[in-house]
């Protein structure tokens, strides 16, 4: 059994392309055009990581070292959220969608 792992960091922010953090639980992301975002493995199985699209200034599209569900993962709106695990065989999206519609959230592919 995999219990999830909350890293104890405060959140923190990205703006524009870059690396999310794999220190802090969630992350806040700004894009500043289409954006080239990048996660690493995680540090521990079980451990969970929630990136959310704060302020849409282009699609933010984000590439785990290793991701089981797919390659990307694409922000397009505000509110656009996704809630990874990290298992033995890389992240795995467990919950997506959008907090401020309710209707639409990122696309993995």
């Amino acid at each position: 059994m995999i219990l999830p792992l909350y890293p104890d960091a405060a959140a923190d922010a990205i703006s524009g392309a870059g690396a999310i953090s794999i220190t802090a639980y969630s992350t806040e992301v700004t894009t500043t055009g289409t954006d080239a975002l990048t996660l690493a493995d995680g540090e521990k199985v079980g451990q969970v990581k929630k990136i959310i699209l704060v302020v849409d200034g282009g699609v933010g599209t984000l590439t785990p070292a290793n991701f089981v569900d797919g390659t990307t993962v694409a922000f397009a709106d505000v509110g656009d959220y996704v809630v990874l695990m990290y298992t033995d065989s890389g992240w795995r999206a467990i919950e997506s969608g959008n907090d401020v519609d309710g209707v639409t959230g990122p696309v993995i592919a």
